[in-house]
C-alpha cells in the first residue's frame, strides 16, 4: 500500500512538459535471462504510463536465441519496436506512440566504424567529397539517430560504448539496484532526477 502511494506520488511529480525526448538504458550480459525478459516488458509499460515517446536499449549479447525470446516477449506490446543486430533490423510490437530500439551486441565502436565505411563508399562513388564530411554527415550514417537526454545504467558503475557519438552530452544515471530488482519507482526516480538537472551540453 505504502509502495503504491509513493509510486503514485513520484509519478505525479514528473512534469509531462519536461519529459526526456529519448531515454537510453544499458544492460549487462545475463540481465535478460528468466525474469529479466519480464522486466523488459514492464520497462516499456512504465515508459508508456508517463508518456515517453523514445526508448533505446543496449544488450551486449547478439545470440539468435535471445533475439527470438525478446521478439516473443514484446510482440503484443503497444509500441513500435526495432531489434537491431549486426545483420539487420527486425520489427516487432503491435504499434503505438512509443518508439523502442533495442541493440543486440551492436556497440558504439562498431556503429561508428560502419558509419565511416558508408561515408568512404559515398566518397568513392562521388556522392560526397571529403571536404563535405562534417558532423551531420557522420550522424546521417549512424544506425541510431536519437540523442538520448539520459542514459540509465541498471545496477552497475560502468557504462558500455553504446551510442558513444549520440550520448556525448547525455546525462548519466546509475541505479542502486540491478536489473532484476528494478522497480517502477527506481525508473521514475531516474526520470525525475533528469528533469531536475541543468544540462550543460559539454559547456
Amino acid at each position: 500500500m505504502i509502495y503504491r502511494l509513493y509510486e503514485h506520488l513520484l509519478q505525479s511529480r514528473i512534469a509531462r512538459s519536461k519529459l526526456p525526448g529519448c531515454v537510453a538504458v544499458v544492460l549487462c550480459s545475463g540481465d535478460l535471462m528468466g525474469e529479466g525478459l519480464l522486466r523488459l516488458s514492464q520497462l516499456l509499460e512504465w515508459s508508456l504510463s508517463i508518456g515517453l515517446t523514445s526508448l533505446v536499449l543496449y544488450v551486449n549479447d547478439d545470440a539468435p536465441q535471445l533475439l527470438r525470446q525478446i521478439d516473443a516477449q514484446l510482440r503484443k506490446t503497444p509500441a513500435q519496436i526495432s531489434l537491431h543486430t549486426a545483420d539487420g533490423v527486425e520489427q516487432t510490437g503491435s504499434g503505438g506512440p512509443l518508439k523502442v530500439e533495442i541493440s543486440l551486441g551492436l556497440g558504439g565502436k562498431r556503429e561508428v566504424t560502419e558509419a565511416f565505411r558508408g561515408i568512404l563508399k559515398d566518397v568513392q562513388t562521388g556522392n560526397i567529397s571529403p571536404e563535405e564530411i562534417d558532423e551531420k554527415t557522420i550522424e546521417s550514417h549512424l544506425r541510431f539517430s536519437q540523442k538520448p537526454d539520459v542514459v540509465i545504467r541498471a545496477g552497475g558503475k560502468r557504462l558500455s560504448d553504446f551510442m558513444i557519438w549520440q550520448a556525448a552530452y547525455s546525462e548519466l544515471y546509475f541505479t542502486d539496484v540491478n536489473w532484476l530488482q528494478l522497480r517502477k519507482i527506481d525508473f521514475l526516480r531516474a526520470i525525475r532526477d533528469c528533469q531536475r538537472r541543468e544540462r550543460r551540453f559539454g559547456r
